[in-house]
């Protein structure tokens, strides 16, 4: 399955509940993204430009994006950034079909 990396904001409503009440979040993520037929493979929070980031399986894009949404249009978080991942193995399958075409395209010329 592809997998996704989500880094993400808590919004200020969220962060104030939070620290008023404590909570593992990974659950509450995960029945929603298990709807969407998906799982958590492990998620974070962290210091910086974003406050966690939860990598996910999906079977494809479209599961992926549903799920994201949901969560989104909860008002939640404030900020959402998803990146498909590409395994190692995945990556040298492209750096070999990349190989067999690389001579089709020609940059553009003045």
């Amino acid at each position: 399955m592809p997998i996704y990396m989500t880094q993400f904001t808590y919004s200020t409503k969220s962060i104030k509940g939070m620290v008023d009440s404590p909570q593992d979040r990974r659950a509450a993520a995960q029945r929603i993204f298990a709807a969407a037929g998906g799982s958590i493979i492990e998620m974070y929070l962290c210091f910086g430009e974003y406050d966690g980031v939860v990598i996910a399986e999906f079977p494809n894009d479209a599961a992926a994006a549903s799920a994201l949404m949901a969560v989104g249009s909860t008002g939640a978080f404030s900020t959402f950034k998803t990146t498909v991942l590409l395994t190692m193995h995945t990556g040298v399958q492209a750096m070999e079909g990349a190989k067999e075409i690389v001579g089709e395209y020609r940059p553009p010329s003045g």
